[in-house]
């Protein structure tokens, strides 16, 4: 501090630089800082440095760097020098990218053909650019960190662990080409589905043209309909018109009797894809299921042309309403819920158009017409509802605006055909709530003991529900008709859902007991509680159609929540009985992956799931003996964090009571948005193409 003093008094003999002198600073004029200056010297005035004026300087102290510090630095010089090898990788790779597309753009530059049909169908497939549009999926920062995270994590495991297992290297190519999937996302996903792939359509198609089923084969089956036990896969259908009016309308379609709408296509086309998926699961002749694979695909692709050129400004007419819930059904048995949600939006807007979510409308009509009405409108709320929790956007029909009671008509079904699908509205309407009070935007701004509130609302709700449900199940449960039989394993379904329903509800609420930093017990219990009574499902249904309908409808339809509560939990605890259970549930998919390839994706995605919990058990357990594993846990931990299926940071959960828990408040609410995100996103692969993702080839 003295050297600074002495500076300060800016004498001749101050080893520091000497200060502008008081004249030239109260001049505020240039010094030379010479003893004495040019300009006192001119003026023939003393020269003197006195600092007056002046603040005084404020003494500097000594940072002493402790060993703290010094270990803070090192790790961010390695993690520099890491990103530094990072980018020297990654630059032969974007050059060897770049090098490649302008070969591609000069090849294809020097072709001079006329448009092609593939770059017809880019341009008019839709009403807007799919490449102006942005990604929307709840949380748009995930895609850039997944995509760091996997290509850092593949790389630094590269660097640390040369010569390691060959299933860590698979693991980590199947989680590099899963968040490279999410990056190719860039169009938005209603869009995105609605260009159907594989489809490529120069113009617009007539109707007519369409190649259709033979006609005598048709009739055979419309035959078998009318006389015979209705087929499990059209029970959708069956919610919305009878045999007689689908047999009338097939004799429209086929013998062209006057002009054909979209809506009556439709209609025709998808009930006759359930028709012949039916049959063909009922075959046991190879060319005849064959045969019958043949046209079932035919009538897919006959559905996607129709859909692909559909027009957006449809009339709002009750057809159109059957047309558009058919094609969102058909949507999701296939695994498109955006598409699915894009078609049950436009059914939506319809129903409010023509005042079917208002019962004064209704007034006139007589006892089956309103029957008919209000179940046009339920079916679309409870699709509605639904794809909203699946995909977590808002719902389009709210109940505030609704004054049709949430009671199902009469079905056409007999008992307990009505009281079953009026459960199922109740459960719709309580699923609408778990996202708007639970985990949309405004939910996620609320304080944790609004959440705390809300949860026990809606679980004593979804309690007394399933206790509904299991009143008629219990009653069914040794029946020995088929219909009976039916109805036992749709409530035994419908106990599957609520679980499920019931785990998602509790995991808003911040983990309060033993078990997990980031599951509360309760929902610990629901998530094991569904995982079990879905291996109790899987055994009792030796229908491949009915397996095929609870996999679709319970497991893809609404968010399998237990899976996802019951991996992350594997991830925090290494619980070998948790890992049992994943285990568990991807054997009882490999019964039913041959049947639909929706569940084969399903099937897929899981094992790679199942078989990144196995080997993060591993790394973990070596970390101990194999210094080299630390870094392999470590980026594993970094990696699924992007995706919100780690635990909370167990210094959050360290705070006294009586202390100031904003902190905590706030990382939960973080934790709870992200997880939930997360969720969506990995159950939004299951529409993409996962062929390049072979879990059943990691080395064993």
């Amino acid at each position: 501090m003295e050297p600074e003093a002495a500076d300060a008094g800016g004498g001749p003999g101050s080893p520091g630089p000497r200060r502008a002198c008081d004249q030239c600073r109260l001049r505020k004029i240039r010094c030379d800082k010479e003893s004495p200056c040019s300009n006192c010297r001119s003026a023939k005035r003393s020269c003197s440095s006195t600092g007056a004026g002046q603040k005084p300087k404020e003494p500097r102290q000594r940072v002493l760097i402790s060993s703290q510090y010094e270990r803070k630095i090192d790790m961010i010089e390695e993690r520099l020098g890491g990103i530094e090898t990072l980018l020297r990788n990654l630059s032969p790779i974007s050059a060897s990218t770049s090098s490649n597309t302008e070969v591609f753009t000069r090849q294809s530059s020097d072709k001079t053909t006329p448009l092609s049909v593939t770059s017809r169908d880019d341009t008019s497939s839709t009403v807007f650019d799919p490449e102006d549009a942005g990604d929307f999926e709840g949380n748009s920062s995930l895609a850039a960190h997944a995509v760091f995270a996997s290509e850092f994590l593949e790389h630094a495991v590269q660097g640390t662990h040369e010569g390691g297992s060959p299933k860590i290297d698979a693991a980590l190519s199947s989680l590099r080409q899963i968040a490279h999937m999410h990056e190719t996302r860039r169009t938005v996903s209603s869009f995105h589905e609605f260009r159907l792939p594989g489809l490529k359509q120069p113009s617009k198609t007539n109707l007519r043209d369409l190649p259709l089923p033979p006609m005598a084969l048709v009739a055979e089956k419309l035959r078998e309909m009318k006389h015979g036990p209705a087929p499990m896969m059209l029970a959708v259908l069956y919610c919305f018109i009878d045999v007689e009016r689908f047999t009338d309308q097939c004799r429209r379609v086929y013998f062209n009797t006057d002009d054909i709408t979209d809506a009556t296509f439709i209609l025709v086309i998808s009930g006759l894809a359930y028709v012949f998926l039916e049959a063909g699961l009922g075959a046991k002749d190879p060319e005849e299921k064959a045969k019958y694979d043949t046209y079932y695909a035919m009538c897919q692709k006959n559905l996607e042309t129709v859909l692909s050129q559909l027009n957006l400004l449809m009339p709002a007419t009750l057809e159109n309403i059957e047309a558009l819930l058919m094609a969102a059904s058909f949507s999701i048995d296939i695994s498109r819920p955006s598409l699915a949600w894009l078609l049950n939006s436009h059914a939506s807007h319809m129903c409010r158009t023509l005042g079917l979510h208002q019962i004064h409308t209704m007034k006139d009509d007589s006892p089956q017409r309103k029957a008919d009405k209000s179940l046009l409108f339920w079916c679309t709320y409870m699709l509605d509802k639904g794809l909203s929790l699946r995909l977590g956007r808002a719902s389009i029909l709210q109940d505030y605006d609704i004054s049709l009671p949430h009671i199902a008509p009469e079905a056409k079904a007999a008992y307990p055909g009505t009281e079953v699908m009026t459960l199922w509205i109740k459960h719709a309407q309580v699923q609408g709530r778990i996202y708007e009070r639970l985990y949309s935007p405004g939910a996620l701004r609320q304080p944790d003991s609004y959440r705390v509130e809300q949860v026990g609302m809606l679980a004593a709700e979804q309690k007394h529900l399933m206790a509904q449900s299991m009143e008629l199940f219990v009653e069914f449960e040794n029946s020995d008709d088929a219909e009976g039989r039916m109805f036992a394993l749709m409530l035994k379904s419908d106990e599957v859902s609520y679980l499920s329903s019931l785990a998602l509800t509790y995991r808003a609420m911040p983990p309060a007991g033993t078990r997990s930093r980031t599951f509360s017990d309760e929902c610990i219990d629901a998530a094991r509680a569904a995982m079990l009574c879905h291996q109790e499902a899987m055994e009792m249904m030796d229908d491949q159609s009915l397996k095929i309908m609870y996999i679709h409808w319970t497991i893809l339809y609404a968010p399998f929540i237990p899976f996802i509560v019951i991996f992350c939990l594997v991830i925090e605890t290494s619980c070998a009985d948790d890992l049992q259970r994943l285990a568990d549930f991807v054997q009882s998919l490999e019964a039913a992956v041959d049947l639909s390839h929706s569940i084969g994706k399903l099937h897929q995605l899981c094992q790679v799931l199942y078989n990144v919990a196995q080997l993060y058990i591993e790394a973990k357990a070596q970390q101990p003996v194999d210094q080299d594993m630390v870094p392999v846990g470590n980026e594993f931990n970094m990696y699924l964090s992007q995706l919100g299926f780690m635990p909370m940071d167990e210094s959050m959960g360290n705070f006294d009571v009586g202390g100031d828990s904003m902190d905590r408040s706030m990382a939960q609410t973080t934790q709870l948005g992200d997880w939930f995100s997360g969720n969506n996103y990995v159950m939004g692969l299951l529409e993409e193409d996962l062929s390049g993702i072979n879990p059943s080839g990691w080395p064993s």
